[in-house]
């Protein structure tokens, strides 16, 4: 069997629940040749993972997953070999985290105006390293019994259109790209099968996608087979992973999509002649 890579991981500098250790040795015992570590508009977790590898470990690729909005859409774009040194990459990253966090004051003040009296301290606990996310107001509104699941809280209260839902002050998938080339790095275009959002594609190969997340827990073999082809058609990188979050019900386990190891030589192929 060919070595496979998982470029799609988050750990709990974004809305993951692993460490990057424990995240290392996951892809270890699941043996991967090549993994990124992919959080949402923070590199903490990458940072942290490369300095924990081993000289035999499986080969590390920098990436961050950047949220991008159109037409009320969340559009989510990977930047693969970004410079993780990059200083408007960094003080971008760094803003944004600073809005995720007051969007999730928005959210509790919504919630509390419905009865629901969350501390902040207390979601910001449970966010630990990351900015405050839905995922966090997810987990504290199911912790406190305001909720019989985890996925109810987004169904009744802060899904897209719910009560207590505040939208992402998001860049353009534009300026997301933009934002990953400046850093010398890849744009790839996350799980376009969800939502739809592949429908963008012609556009967004205008504003210099390098790539298609083919390979995702969301994408059925149909799905896979049809992005697969668009991206021979348009000569463009076919990318892959889990979007492990080591959530229930949040996507794949470590390893689990088809994603060959060639990837990866794939994207530095594109690289090269991109720098």
């Amino acid at each position: 069997m060919t070595a496979r890579a998982d470029l799609h991981i988050h750990t709990y500098y974004s809305d993951g629940t692993n460490s990057p250790e424990e995240i290392i040795e996951i892809v270890r015992q699941r043996q991967l040749k090549a993994f990124s570590i992919c959080d949402h508009d923070n590199l903490g977790g990458y940072l942290e993972a490369r300095s924990r590898l081993a000289d035999n470990d499986p080969e590390l690729i920098s990436g961050v997953e950047l949220s991008a909005g159109q037409k009320n859409e969340d559009i989510h774009i990977l930047g693969y070999f970004v410079d993780t040194d990059s200083d408007e990459l960094n003080t971008a990253l760094e803003k944004f985290r600073e809005k995720r966090n007051l969007r999730g004051v928005e959210m509790l003040n919504k919630l509390k105006d419905l009865g629901i009296d969350l501390s902040y301290d207390y979601v910001k606990e449970l966010a630990g390293r990351s900015a405050i996310g839905r995922p966090n107001v997810a987990e504290a509104l199911f912790r406190t019994k305001a909720v019989k699941s985890y996925q109810k809280a987004f169904d009744k209260y802060i899904g897209f259109n719910r009560p207590a839902y505040v939208p992402k002050a998001n860049m353009t998938p534009k300026e997301a790209m933009g934002l990953i080339h400046r850093a010398h790095g890849l744009a790839v275009l996350a799980h376009p099968g969800i939502a739809n959002v592949g429908r963008y594609i012609d556009e967004f190969l205008t504003y210099g996608l390098d790539g298609i997340e083919v390979y995702h827990p969301n994408h059925n073999r149909s799905l896979q087979k049809t992005y697969l082809e668009l991206t021979i058609k348009k000569s463009i990188l076919a990318t892959g992973g889990s979007d492990y979050h080591g959530r229930e019900g949040r996507y794949g386990e470590i390893g689990s999509q088809p994603v060959p190891s060639e990837t990866v030589d794939a994207l530095k192929n594109r690289l090269k002649y991109k720098n």
